[in-house]
């Protein structure tokens, strides 16, 4: 069985290592190159070279073959060198990535018309499932319950709101018409149909999202929470699976759902 070739870029970060520790689950893939500032001693499997950004960018990727996926788990600022290099050389991207400016947002979604491109912002399976039930809310019963996501995660998490909240948001106020307000002052009155987005960064945990329906005598609450980085990683590589050989594209977490 031919393997694809897998670039993983953010290769020492939280992210990174959990990739590399869960990439064995995955006969089909193979890692062909980390890229990172700096190794972290911990080394890759044989046929996988490490690579500076810096020399990813000055052709350094020539030995990995085109038809390689690229696993961005870097920060926003290595994205954004990143796609200075896809554009030149186009391949598969699976990028989870949080807090890009929209300018990153508008290239990724550009270079999906000349590669397969998943962009997500959790890769979790059960986000991609409470994505499709959240999407799945009627638009009448939007109206009828004051909306309040939170979103709890570790300490050293920089951005705020996270990008999984705000795509949830998303969601719900498609068809809904109201604000989103991160950070809202609880104190202050509610706009009509406004999603209110709280954010707590406490401890080492994960990630918790939830989205809490509030109405008249009733509340309806929407709870994913993930305890191992692994599931991320597991997702990552799941999505890179999933674009081997697609056409281009941009392409959702959920449409993984239909793959084992």
């Amino acid at each position: 069985m031919t393997s694809t070739p897998i670039i993983l870029f953010g290769a020492t970060g939280r992210m990174g290592r959990a990739v590399r520790a869960s990439i064995a689950e995955f006969p089909e893939l193979m890692l062909a190159a980390c890229v990172a500032r700096s190794t972290d001693g911990e080394g890759c499997p044989a046929g996988c070279v490490w690579m500076t950004p810096d020399q990813l960018a000055s052709g350094g990727a020539g030995a990995v073959p085109g038809e390689a996926v690229v696993i961005d788990v870097s920060l926003a600022a290595g994205t954004a060198r990143l796609l200075d290099w896809l554009e030149r050389s186009p391949r598969g991207l699976v990028s989870a990535t949080t807090g890009l400016a929209e300018a990153e947002e508008e290239r990724i979604r550009g270079l999906a018309r000349r590669a397969a491109v998943l962009r997500a912002r959790n890769l979790s399976p059960g986000n991609a499932v409470a994505s499709v039930m959240l999407r799945s809310v009627p638009t009448a019963a939007k109206t009828l319950f004051e909306v309040d996501i939170v979103e709890h995660h570790h300490a050293a998490k920089r951005d705020a709101p996270s990008g999984t909240a705000l795509g949830w948001a998303s969601l719900i106020a498609s068809g809904r018409g109201g604000d989103v307000e991160p950070g809202a002052d609880p104190s202050r009155p509610r706009k009509p149909g406004a999603i209110r987005l709280h954010s707590i960064r406490s401890g080492a945990a994960v990630g918790t999202h939830r989205a809490l329906f509030a109405g008249a005598g009733e509340t309806i609450e929407l709870v994913h929470t993930v305890s191992d980085r692994a599931v991320f990683a597991r997702g990552a590589l799941r999505a890179a699976r999933f674009l081997a050989g697609r056409s281009p594209g941009l392409y959702t977490l959920e449409q993984t759902l239909e793959q084992s």
